[in-house]
């Protein structure tokens, strides 16, 4: 008996220890599943907090990348108001510094309703020796003949309206009250600005009643300034005594078979300085020539370095280039003038015509227009008194002003010469 309950405490012993051994082991096991599933929760947090940051990095990125496509186009948008606006500001200062500094001896002279005219006079006269430009350009095309002839003569040159340093036409609409401005007004609205009949009227009020020049003129002029000088001699006859005409332009260039020149100025020269025009305006013209992509006009061994100077600032000048379209604008209108005059009345005999053309193809045109150019000048020729001189200048184009100014100041002197011989006979037979 005593040994079955010694039996039997040892089985219930082992019962609560294999009890208490399963129990230990399903709080370890429930332990370690509680672990696991914790771990798994981490492992998923950590996934979620990596998606997370990823997309932030990615948001980051896009708005980066807007960001800085957004800072480009506001850079480029900088620099262009910058190419914009900064050069016609730079080119006005520029412009306003030089206009003082570049400024040619002269005066300015006042011809009627506040314009006034640049004339600068040399020498002792009489004679007056009157130097007008080619068509578009100022007076520095002369500045050779000037240096050679001013110790012989009086000697002017001067700026047409607009050009150079000469105010351009006013445009006075509406005159007042007063009888006599009435009458001026209607007398200056006759005619049409940038033609030769208001070419001539401007220049016979500048060197008479505004700066009276003494008698008598001969008048030297180049291309339009050559129709300037003719016009001038036929109506004002009793005052010249001699032209010297340069390459002149001829009235009938643009009737030739071909219009070869009708469709070159109108196609080709006029838009050309429609283009400077507006180059110079915005300021883009001077730095074409800060990077020598442009040239100035006048270009020769002997011109002077303040002509060179004046010649850049007249190229970024915006009303100097304006008044060039207009002259070349209006040629038609001014051939038509001087034909008209030339039906009109005939040239006096009594003044001596010297025509000088070079025997060279100006380089910078094509061969057929030059050829066009020359036939007009024959055609010109055919217009004079029998007693016109034409001389072929050797080796000179239509840059012969400032390149080749020798002839030309030979041709002037001749004249003088003839009218002093003639003064001493003159003077002699009245003794």
């Amino acid at each position: 008996m005593a040994k079955g309950d010694a039996q039997d405490q040892k089985i219930r012993k082992r019962k609560l220890q294999d009890d208490v051994k399963e129990k230990i082991q399903d709080a370890s096991k429930a332990r370690k599943a509680e672990h696991g599933a914790s771990g798994d929760a981490k492992v998923e947090s950590s996934k979620e907090i990596d998606n997370v940051r990823s997309k932030n990095k990615k948001k980051e990125k896009t708005n980066s990348s807007r960001f800085s496509l957004f800072g480009l186009i506001c850079g480029k948008i900088k620099y262009i108001l910058l190419m914009i606006f900064v050069p016609p500001f730079l080119n006005y200062a520029s412009i306003q510094k030089e206009m003082v500094e570049l400024k040619p001896e002269g005066e300015f002279y006042d011809i009627g309703w506040g314009q006034k005219l640049f004339l600068s006079c040399r020498g002792k006269g009489p004679p007056t020796v009157v130097l007008d430009a080619p068509t578009g350009m100022n007076s520095d095309v002369w500045t050779l003949v000037v240096d050679k002839l001013s110790e012989h003569a009086n000697v002017c040159v001067y700026d047409r309206a607009g050009l150079g340093f000469s105010e351009r036409p006013l445009n006075k609409s509406v005159p007042d009250s007063d009888p006599q401005n009435q009458l001026n007004f209607n007398y200056y609205e006759r005619w049409n600005p940038f033609t030769v009949e208001r070419m001539v009227d401007d220049l016979h009020k500048l060197i008479t009643a505004s700066s009276q020049q003494p008698n008598p003129l001969i008048l030297v002029g180049a291309e339009l300034g050559a129709i300037v000088s003719q016009f001038y001699a036929h109506l004002y006859e009793s005052d010249v005594l001699g032209l010297v005409l340069v390459n002149p332009l001829s009235e009938d260039l643009f009737q030739q078979s071909d219009s070869v020149w009708l469709q070159h100025w109108f196609g080709s020269l006029s838009p050309t300085y429609q283009t400077l025009q507006l180059g110079a305006a915005l300021g883009i013209t001077r730095l074409g020539l800060l990077l020598g992509v442009l040239k100035q006009p006048i270009v020769g061994d002997s011109v002077p370095n303040n002509v060179i100077l004046r010649q850049k600032y007249l190229m970024c000048h915006p009303r100097h280039l304006s008044s060039v379209v207009d002259e070349h604008y209006f040629i038609n209108e001014t051939f038509s003038q001087m034909r008209t005059l030339r039906k009109i009345k005939s040239l006096a005999s009594s003044i001596t015509v010297s025509v000088l053309t070079g025997n060279y193809y100006d380089e910078q045109m094509p061969s057929h227009l030059n050829k066009a150019w020359a036939r007009a000048e024959q055609s010109l020729l055919s217009k004079f008194p029998s007693n016109v001189q034409h001389s072929v200048v050797n080796g000179a184009d239509r840059h012969m002003m400032y390149r080749k100014p020798e002839p030309i100041v030979e041709a002037v002197l001749k004249i003088i010469r003839k009218w002093k011989r003639t003064k001493i006979i003159s003077g002699t037979q009245a003794a």
